[in-house]
């Protein structure tokens, strides 16, 4: 039997603002990564940061939860309160009348604050989106921005309002790319993949037998060509049958960003964890296993993958985070401190700050201390 596409539910519609478990996680994430990217910057003395909320909805779900306009209000306020940061702009656009009253009474409900200003608007991501870009363009240093792209479904993104997003420095996206309808439905959903794709790149998906897969793979391959140097993308399950519903994508050119963002999402979230997709062969996804310090699953990927070759800390970080696995910095740094300690030894570490402020060998790594591999590939012993 042959399934059919569902009627489009309208986006205001009370079943599009109930509240399920992966809708939290994803709020839960967008708190953690908001309070370090906020932070981060704040340091660094840039007079204002700029959200961007696209596609803000209700501002508010059925049962009372707060949607991501609230949310990102109140991560800048906590930074701001901190005295990290000097002054935060918050946009958020919803197009739909309907939706679009319910925005407005939640921001204006917004307790003032005079440091992050708030302005919904009854606008397109697109409208608002190139009111941002031709902002930045008269700028001569525009404000670092993070992009918050969570549309109703597939349509109303163009890969190429992202590039030029991406073009200024500091600009960040976060992406949900939804994958379950059109991968099912996938030449119903032409216009709006062929927007989001830049062109007909996902039309090689139709024939996949791993559909939704497929679709982030050739997305991620689209992208990082001239968009964005790092674009991390992260299952999201529907149900305990791990059916895919949607990916959250991370796109970036900050390595930093990246790294931070990857670290704040693998962890777990009430039930919900958010894993990398693994774009390796099917016969390697046996390498991301639970396992105790120092783990030589990630001893033994390392001396395969790497051996032979010397990189600093953080360009193996940089090379590696991408690829699909769950480890992160400090795994890897457990796994080359057991390699350093191997007889014969699997990597040498030349530490920037060889020796503590107390005269002892230096056992941390830092991003900047180099790390060659060693010649002969072998298997750890987890020592």
């Amino acid at each position: 039997m042959v399934d059919k596409r569902q009627r489009d539910v309208p986006d205001h519609a009370d079943e599009k603002w109930d509240y399920p478990e992966h809708t939290a996680a994803k709020h839960e994430i967008l708190k953690r990564y908001l309070g370090a990217w906020l932070s981060i910057l704040g340091r660094g003395k840039h007079p204002r940061l700029v959200l961007l909320d696209g596609f803000a909805g209700r501002g508010k779900y059925m049962e009372g939860q707060p949607g991501s306009p609230a949310i990102m209000f109140e991560r800048a306020c906590a930074v701001a309160e901190a005295g990290l940061v000097q002054e935060v702009w918050l946009r958020c656009s919803e197009p739909n009348s309907i939706n679009f009253g319910h925005l407005k009474g939640v921001c204006d409900s917004l307790p003032h604050n005079e440091k992050v200003k708030v302005h919904p608007t009854p606008e397109t991501f697109e409208d608002v989106a190139q009111k941002f870009i031709k902002f930045a363009k008269a700028e001569k240093r525009p404000p670092p921005t993070f992009v918050m792209v969570d549309p109703y479904g597939v349509k109303g993104v163009r890969l190429e309002t992202m590039r030029e997003l991406l073009s200024f420095d500091r600009v960040e996206i976060f992406l949900t790319f939804m994958v379950r309808d059109p991968a099912r439905f996938m030449e119903g959903y032409d216009q709006a993949l062929t927007a989001l794709f830049g062109g007909d790149a996902w039309r090689g998906c139709i024939g996949a037998s791993d559909r939704p897969e497929c679709l982030m793979r050739t997305f991620q391959s689209v992208v990082t060509k001239d968009a964005a140097e790092f674009v991390l993308p992260y299952k999201v399950h529907e149900d305990e049958k791990k059916t895919i519903l949607y990916y959250l994508v991370h796109l970036t050119n900050n390595d930093r960003g990246m790294r931070v963002m990857k670290e704040k999402m693998i962890r777990k979230s009430g039930e919900m964890t958010f894993f990398p997709i693994t774009l390796r062969p099917t016969d390697q996804l046996g390498f991301d296993v639970s396992e105790p310090p120092p783990f030589p699953t990630l001893q033994h990927y390392l001396s395969e993958t790497y051996a032979a070759r010397t990189m600093t800390f953080v360009e193996l970080l940089n090379a590696d985070y991408p690829i699909g696995h769950n480890w992160v910095v400090g795994q890897y740094s457990k796994a080359l401190q057991a390699m350093e300690k191997a007889d014969p030894p699997a990597a040498t570490i030349s530490r920037l700050d060889p020796l503590t402020s107390r005269g002892k060998p230096t056992r941390a790594i830092k991003e900047g201390d180099t790390v060659a591999f060693s010649t002969r590939s072998h298997c750890s012993s987890g020592t």
